[in-house]
């Protein structure tokens, strides 16, 4: 097939040129999915309410889901706030939304309710786009039981 004939994908896949077989070929791409989180420790003790963690979001992507697991099955309810680098730290005390204007999962936190494990995908109510530099903090609005757990923010790279 001539080159000229070959559409260029726009779907993160790779061309590729055979030069024994002397062909182009197709293959399937990295998808742009990437993961970033914290672990949050009450060292042997059931975590308390509060501030727990910063991160600086390292690329601009779009929040698809998140995925948060416990040490022993328990409840815990994480907040998460958003604010540039500009305005850093993220306060939550804005006058709308659960954690304040600068909540980024409106009335649908992260949660564990009697389990050891949740995930979701459909993010209900979350501000969901993110731009590199933002900083998100990670506040702890209840707990009982856990003494450890970890939250995984799964985005698509844009």
């Amino acid at each position: 097939m001539p080159i000229a004939d070959y559409t260029s994908p726009s779907d993160g896949d790779i061309i590729s040129y055979d030069a024994t077989a002397k062909r182009w070929s197709r293959e399937a791409g990295v998808p742009n999915v990437g993961e970033f989180g914290i672990v949050i420790d009450g060292a042997g003790s059931v975590i308390t309410t509060g501030v727990k963690a910063d991160l600086r979001v390292p690329y601009d992507c779009t929040i698809t889901g998140w995925d948060l697991v416990a040490d022993v099955s328990g409840s815990i309810t994480i907040d998460i706030w958003k604010d540039t680098y500009a305005n850093y730290p993220p306060t939550g005390s804005g006058a709308t939304g659960a954690g304040g204007d600068e909540t980024i999962t409106g009335a649908n936190e992260p949660a564990l309710s009697s389990a050891i494990k949740n995930t979701d995908a459909t993010l209900t109510g979350w501000t969901t786009s993110l731009t590199d530099g933002d900083y998100l903090r990670f506040n702890v609005d209840s707990a009982t039981t856990v003494t450890r757990v970890t939250l995984t923010l799964t985005v698509d790279k844009t």
